[in-house]
C-alpha cells in the first residue's frame, strides 16, 4: 500500500513540475541527423547521436542487382553470403571470434540498388570493433576455396524463397528485363561460376568513394567521419545505367497448392519525390493488407474483388516499390488456383480504375504517417532509412519532415497519380498452378 504521504499536493507538485520540466526538456533536444561528404575520398557521412547504449554503424555502397550484366547475375548475392570471410587483415575465424567477445553483429544487406555491411553493438567496444567493420566492408580477398565453401549455404537460401518474394523478382524481370530487372537472388545456373576475379572486379568497380556512405545511430558525426576518412575506396565516379521499363509477362509453372499473381505497371522513383509519396499513400489508401494476423482486410481494393471470391479462398495486397530513377505499383495476391483467374482479372481491372474517396486517402496518410514515426523509433529501421537517404539523396530527414511532406499530399494529388497508373503498361508474373490465370493481354 503506498504511504498516504505520496498524495500530499505539498510534495507530490514539486515532483511533478520537475518531472515535466525534464520531460520539456528531453523532446526540445530530439536528436537530428547530420550529415556532410568527406572532401578526402567523396564519403558521404550520416549520423544521428540519439545517445542510444546500442551503437550501429553501416558502411553502404550504391552497388546492387542492378549493377550486374548479363554474365554476373548473381554477384552480389555472392558477395552478401562472402561477407566476413577472410579479409587482408583478418581470417574468417579472427572476424567472428573477436565480434563475438566484444558482444557484437556484423550484418550484410543487399537490395536492388545498394548493399550495406552493419554493425552493432555497445558504445564502449565500438572502437575494437569498427576494424572489423572496415575489413569486412573494404578489405574483401575472396579465397577460392572458402568460396566454394559457401556454395551448400547458396544452394539453400535458394531453395527457401517464399513463394511471393520469387513472384516479384519475376515481376521486376518482366518490366525491366536488365537493371532493376535483375533478381536479388544468384540464377542456380551461376553458383560455382562466379570467382574471385568477378567478385573483385565488382568491388573495384562499384565500391567507390562517390558510391559510398558510412551513417550510424547512437554515434557523433564526428567519430563517424573519423573512421570514414580512413576507409580505402576507389576514387572512380561509375553510375548504373538508367531504368528502362518494357512491360511483359513471365509465368511459371509448377506443382503447388497454390497459385501466386503479381501484377503492376511503371510508377514514380525517388528523383520524383512528390510523386513518390504520392505512390506511397495510395498503396496504404489502396490497401496494404490485414493490420492483425490472421485478420481480415477492409481496404477498398479487398472489397472490391471479393465479388469474384470468397475472402478465404485468397490474399491480396497492394504493392509499390520506388527506386532511384523508376517504380512499380500494383498488387500481389494468392489465391487457390480455381479462383486465381477471376481474382486477377478484378484485382486489374481495380488497377486500372481504382475507386477512391477522401476517407480511404486520409486514412492512407494516416497510416503512412504512422509508419514514418514507428520507423523513427525503430533503431534497425532508422539506420536503414537514414543510409538510403544519404547514399540516394544525399540527404538525411527527419521524420518529421517527412510527415510533413505526407500532409502536404492532397486527396486530388493523389487521384490523379491513381488515374495516371491506370493508363501505364502492365507487366505480370504468375507461379504455381496457373490453369485459371490470364494471360496479360487478357488484362487490357
Amino acid at each position: 500500500m503506498a504511504c498516504s504521504a505520496v498524495r500530499s499536493p505539498v510534495l507530490r507538485n514539486p515532483t511533478v513540475r520537475h518531472y515535466a520540466a525534464a520531460a520539456a526538456t528531453q523532446c526540445s533536444s530530439v536528436a537530428v541527423p547530420e550529415l556532410q561528404v568527406l572532401p578526402s575520398n567523396k564519403v558521404t557521412v550520416a549520423a544521428v547521436d540519439n545517445n542510444s547504449p546500442i551503437a550501429q554503424v553501416s558502411v553502404i555502397f550504391r552497388a546492387g542487382s542492378r549493377n550486374e550484366t548479363y554474365n554476373t547475375q548473381g554477384i552480389t548475392h555472392h558477395l552478401r553470403i562472402a561477407a566476413g570471410l577472410s579479409t587482408c587483415r583478418s581470417t574468417t575465424f579472427g572476424i567472428t571470434r573477436n565480434i563475438q567477445q566484444l558482444g557484437g553483429n556484423i550484418i550484410t544487406t543487399t537490395d536492388r540498388e545498394s548493399i550495406a555491411y552493419t554493425l552493432q553493438i555497445t558504445r564502449n567496444n565500438l572502437d575494437k570493433a569498427l576494424t572489423f567493420l572496415e575489413d569486412v566492408a573494404t578489405q574483401q580477398v575472396f579465397k577460392p576455396w572458402e568460396l566454394s565453401d559457401q556454395l551448400p549455404r547458396l544452394r539453400y537460401e535458394l531453395s527457401m524463397i517464399p513463394e511471393t518474394t520469387r513472384v516479384i523478382e519475376l515481376l521486376h524481370k518482366a518490366a525491366y528485363r536488365t537493371g532493376l530487372g535483375y533478381s536479388l537472388y544468384s540464377p542456380k545456373r551461376q553458383l560455382g561460376k562466379i570467382n574471385t576475379e568477378a567478385l573483385q572486379h565488382f568491388v573495384n568497380t562499384w565500391f567507390t568513394g562517390s558510391n559510398c556512405a558510412v551513417v550510424a545511430t547512437g554515434v557523433s558525426l564526428s567519430d563517424v567521419s573519423q573512421f570514414a576518412s580512413n576507409l580505402k575506396v576507389c576514387s572512380n565516379d561509375n553510375a548504373a545505367e538508367a531504368a528502362k521499363y518494357h512491360g511483359g509477362e513471365l509465368r511459371k509453372e509448377r506443382s503447388s497448392e497454390l497459385t501466386t499473381v503479381a501484377v503492376a505497371v511503371e510508377a514514380a522513383g525517388l528523383n520524383k519525390e512528390k510523386d513518390a509519396v504520392a505512390c506511397a499513400v495510395l498503396q496504404r489508401a489502396v490497401g496494404s493488407g490485414p493490420r492483425v494476423k490472421w485478420g481480415s482486410s477492409v481496404s477498398p481494393l479487398h472489397k472490391d474483388v471479393s465479388s469474384a471470391a470468397s475472402a478465404d479462398q485468397f490474399a491480396l495486397s497492394a504493392f509499390n516499390a520506388s527506386y532511384s530513377d523508376s517504380g512499380l505499383f500494383g498488387f500481389v495476391l494468392s489465391s487457390v488456383p480455381d479462383v486465381a483467374g477471376s481474382v486477377t482479372k478484378a484485382a486489374a481491372a481495380y488497377l486500372k480504375s481504382p475507386k477512391l474517396s477522401d476517407a480511404d486517402i486520409a486514412r492512407g496518410k494516416a497510416t503512412l504517417k504512422a509508419e514514418i514515426l514507428y520507423a523513427a523509433d525503430n533503431e534497425p529501421a532508422l539506420l536503414e532509412n537514414l543510409g538510403q537517404q544519404a547514399i540516394l539523396k544525399g540527404r538525411a530527414y527527419q521524420p518529421s519532415a517527412l510527415v510533413a511532406e505526407v500532409d502536404k499530399v492532397t486527396a486530388s494529388e493523389v487521384k490523379s497519380i491513381a488515374g495516371k497508373l491506370g493508363s501505364g503498361k502492365l507487366s505480370l508474373a504468375a507461379i504455381g498452378d496457373l490453369s485459371t490465370v490470364p494471360y496479360i493481354d487478357e488484362l487490357k
